[in-house]
This record gives C-alpha cells, structure tokens and sequence, in this order.
C-alpha cells in the first residue's frame, strides 16, 4: 500500500544556538516559532505553513558535512534574494564552487548555496514559480 508523505521539519545538530539563531533570522529573514519541546537546547524556524527547520545545541564533533548533502529552499523572489547577499557581502556559491556565481540547473531552475555557521550547506532556488 503506498502512503503519502509531506515534508514536515529538517532537524540540524549545532555548536550555537545564538550564532545559528543570528544566522537563520538575520542572514535568511526565517522566523522563530514556538519551540513545542519547550527544551533549552532547541530552536524552531517556520517556513511556512507546517514546514519548519529546528536546530539542536549539542555535541558536534562527528558531523561530516559536504555540498551533495544539504537541504534546499526555494525563494519568491530569487533575483533580489541574490541581490540582497551581494549587497550585504554575504559569500554564495554556484554549485561547482565558484564564489558569488549562480548556477543554472539542467531543468531550467537557477540556485545558490550558502553555508550556516556550522557548515551546512543550503540550496536556494528560483523553484517558486511552479507552485
């Protein structure tokens, strides 16, 4: 029997939750939301509708982060989202690593990849306009 899946929330172990807050709110515009755990140690960001990314202060140590693992936002207005980091020196990168470049998908859909203060690696994308 196949069931039907909704993506709910991504969860990310981090060093800080100050710096990672700083990070999500300031550099991503994203919103705190109510942290239903009530735990010290957790953050939530909305997304919009239920869709949220929480963070987890904890042990870092054993995380290996590389490009090919990340997760990926698509923005309204992907062109002033662009033109927002390059105006407040915020480094991007296309997705064969060149700096400050966007990077044109095979399906016709442009993206960027910015990287949290713990390493993770975000995709944004113009992938909006198909909603």
């Amino acid at each position: 029997m196949p069931h039907h899946f909704r993506f709910d929330h991504v969860s990310l172990l981090v060093r800080s939750l100050e710096i990672t807050t700083k990070f999500y709110t300031e550099v991503l515009g994203l919103e705190l939301i109510e942290n239903g755990t009530r735990l010290d140690h957790i953050r939530w960001f909305g997304l919009g509708g239920r869709d949220s990314i929480h963070v987890t202060q904890g042990e870092f140590g054993a995380t290996h982060l590389e490009k090919p693992t990340h997760f990926a936002l698509r923005v309204e207005d992907f062109d002033v989202f662009v033109a927002d980091l390059r105006a407040r020196g915020i480094t991007f990168y296309d997705w064969p690593g060149t700096t400050n470049n966007v990077t044109g998908r095979p399906d016709g859909f442009r993206q960027v990849y910015i990287q949290d203060p713990d390493g993770y690696w975000i995709e944004i994308n113009d992938h909006w306009q198909t909603e």
